[in-house]
C-alpha cells in the first residue's frame, strides 16, 4: 500500500480547513442532497463529502457507508487532494498503490474510486466530492465534468454555512486569505489598505425577517468592486477592510464611487441618514511609519474609530480590537 505524501502548504491548507469550524458538525440536508444526487447520477453505492484532516477523512455526508470517519493513512481521498483534478482509481486491486490498502481487501471493499477535489478560494484543497464502486469502472468525460461541478457547488455550500453559523454582524463571505497578504507584505512596495463602514445599514437591519444580510450583500458588492484585491475581510463590528498589493490594476477613486452608488442602491440604512456613506478611509503601508504590520492595523482601527466620532480607546480596548484585526491573520474565505 502507498500512503498518499503530504501536499505543499499542508500546515496553511489544514488551518484554512479548521478555520471553516465544520469538522465533527452534524450531518445537513444540504449536503446530503449531493452525495445522494451523485450517487444516483452515477448509479453507485457510495458518495461521500470527504474532509481530510491532519490524520484522518471525516465524512461530512455519506451514502452507503456508516462510519463517520477512517484513517488518513489508508485513504483514496488523501490522494486526491495532491491534485486540481479528477482523481480515479480504475480498479483499486490491480493499481499497487491500493491493493493491499485495508478499504479494498476488506470492507467496503473498494475498487473504483473518484475523487473531484473541493478547493477552498486560497487554493487549498479541503477534501473531495467522491464516488466509490464495489467493481471496477470509469468515468466519461460528461461525468468527470459533472463531479468537478458538483464539488465547486459543495464548495460553495461550505462557504454559506460558514457564514450562516457566524454571528449575525459578522455573516460575511471571505474569498481570499489574509495571510497570505501578511507573508508577502515586507517584500512587496505601496500596499494599501481600504477601510469600510456599514454602520448606518446594520444599525437599522432586521435579521429575523431578512434571508440575506446586509454585511453578506455588502462583501459582495467589494468583490465585484475590487476583483484583484489580495484579501477582502470582516473583521468585527460593521467595519470590512479591503487590501490592496502595488500594480493592482484598479483605479481606486472609481471603485470606491462605484461601490458607493451600488450600496445605497441595495442596502436601506438607518432612518435619518440622508447618505450612506460606508468608505472610512485609505492607509499606506509605509516602513519608515510601521515598523510591523500591526502598527498599520492599530492605525486603521483608529480611524474606524475616528469615523464613528468615538473617543479614542484605552490601551487595554485597542489590545482587544487589535485582537481581532489580527485575527484576520487566520482568515482564509
Amino acid at each position: 500500500m502507498q500512503e498518499a505524501g503530504l501536499p505543499d502548504n499542508e500546515a496553511r491548507r489544514i488551518a484554512t480547513l479548521q478555520g471553516l469550524d465544520i469538522l465533527d458538525t452534524p450531518r445537513e440536508d444540504r449536503f446530503d442532497r449531493y452525495t445522494c444526487t451523485i450517487a444516483r447520477a452515477f448509479d453507485m453505492p457510495v458518495a461521500l463529502i470527504s474532509l481530510v484532516d491532519g490524520s484522518r477523512q471525516w465524512f461530512k455526508s455519506a451514502v452507503g457507508i456508516d462510519r463517520n470517519e477512517t484513517s488518513r493513512d489508508v485513504s483514496f481521498c488523501g490522494h486526491a487532494i495532491l491534485g486540481d483534478g479528477i482523481f480515479e482509481v480504475r480498479n483499486a486491486r490491480l493499481d499497487p498503490r491500493f491493493r493491499d490498502n485495508p478499504l479494498v481487501v476488506g470492507p467496503p471493499r473498494i475498487r473504483f474510486y473518484a475523487g473531484a477535489p473541493l478547493k477552498a478560494s486560497n487554493g487549498e484543497r479541503l477534501g473531495t466530492l467522491c464516488v466509490i464502486d464495489r467493481i471496477p469502472r470509469e468515468l466519461s468525460e460528461d461525468e468527470k465534468t459533472m463531479l468537478k461541478t458538483l464539488a465547486d457547488m459543495v464548495v460553495g455550500e461550505i462557504m454559506r454555512k460558514v457564514d450562516a453559523e457566524a454571528d449575525r454582524s459578522d455573516r460575511v463571505t471571505h474569498a481570499i486569505s489574509g495571510a497570505e497578504f501578511f507573508d508577502s507584505i515586507a517584500d512587496e512596495r505601496d500596499p494599501s489598505v481600504l477601510l469600510f463602514d456599514i454602520d448606518d445599514v446594520l444599525a437599522s437591519h432586521d435579521d429575523e425577517n431578512s434571508v440575506t444580510s446586509p454585511g453578506e450583500i455588502f462583501a459582495r458588492l467589494l468583490h465585484d468592486h475590487f476583483p484583484t484585491a489580495r484579501s477582502i475581510a470582516h473583521i468585527g463590528n460593521y467595519h470590512f477592510c479591503v487590501l490592496l498589493g502595488p500594480d493592482e490594476g484598479i483605479d481606486e477613486v472609481k471603485a470606491i464611487n462605484g461601490l458607493c452608488s451600488a450600496a445605497k442602491n441595495l442596502l436601506c440604512f438607518a432612518e435619518g441618514h440622508l447618505f450612506l456613506t460606508p468608505f472610512v478611509g485609505r492607509l499606506q503601508y509605509d516602513p519608515d511609519r510601521y515598523a510591523t504590520v500591526d502598527d498599520m492595523l492599530v492605525d486603521a482601527e483608529r480611524m474606524f474609530l475616528s469615523h464613528e466620532r468615538q473617543p479614542v480607546p484605552h490601551e487595554t480596548d485597542i489590545k482587544q480590537l487589535l485582537k481581532k484585526l489580527l485575527g484576520w491573520r487566520e482568515t482564509i474565505f
